[in-house]
């Protein structure tokens, strides 16, 4: 693979690494707590702050972004 230019490394990584990794165990965590609430909301059938299906599609919403921030992660700590 050819390497990356410096200056489209901010464009392409953002702010590095570690902060992506953080952000994306943060993600992470956020998207498991809209599961279960999403759960015990369906489960209660009560609304709970919101709708089951809105905590179903934030957590959803919250993987798919911390997915990509550990991607950016790894591709980041990768390219050096």
């Amino acid at each position: 693979m050819a390497e990356v230019p410096k200056d489209m490394k901010f464009l392409l990584f953002g702010k590095g690494a570690k902060w992506h990794a953080v952000s994306a165990f943060i993600l992470d965590w956020l998207g498991l707590a809209c599961l279960i609430m999403g759960i015990i909301s369906g489960a209660m059938d009560r609304a709970l702050g919101l709708e089951p299906t809105y905590w179903f599609l934030a957590a959803i919403a919250f993987i798919v972004f911390g997915l990509w921030a550990w991607l950016t992660a790894y591709f980041t700590a990768k390219e050096g």
